[in-house]
């Protein structure tokens, strides 16, 4: 019986710790939207590893989640390009800043997916 209590706290403990990549607006908000964000600091080569291995969590989350409007082939290829991009920025590949640069544009996905 004193295993309950322990395992509950556990569950609880990494439930408050597991950041919150749960959907789009958070990931907007929090990683790509701003002149300062996590995502130009990357973008632009002036993160750190660990700024770009955060980015990397915020844009994996993106995939799996639907957008307001538009194609849902469309979201999986522009999504897929966005991760992708910054899986090689992450692992420091030639070339990797340009494809995220390019893979991250927001008008490109906003005009097709943003209600």
């Amino acid at each position: 019986m004193k295993s309950i209590p322990f395992n509950l706290a556990c569950l609880l403990s990494l439930a408050l710790a597991a950041p919150a990549f749960a959907d789009i607006s958070t990931t907007m908000k929090e990683a790509m939207k701003g002149e300062t964000s996590l995502y130009k600091k990357v973008a632009t080569g002036k993160g750190s590893d660990e700024d770009a291995q955060k980015l990397l969590k915020y844009v994996k989350s993106l995939p799996a989640e639907s957008p307001e409007k538009g194609d849902a082939a469309s979201w999986k290829e522009k999504t897929d390009k966005l991760v992708k991009a910054t899986e090689d920025v992450a692992a420091k590949k030639p070339g990797a800043l340009q494809e995220l640069q390019t893979a991250g544009n927001c008008k490109a996905c906003h005009s097709v997916h943003k209600g």
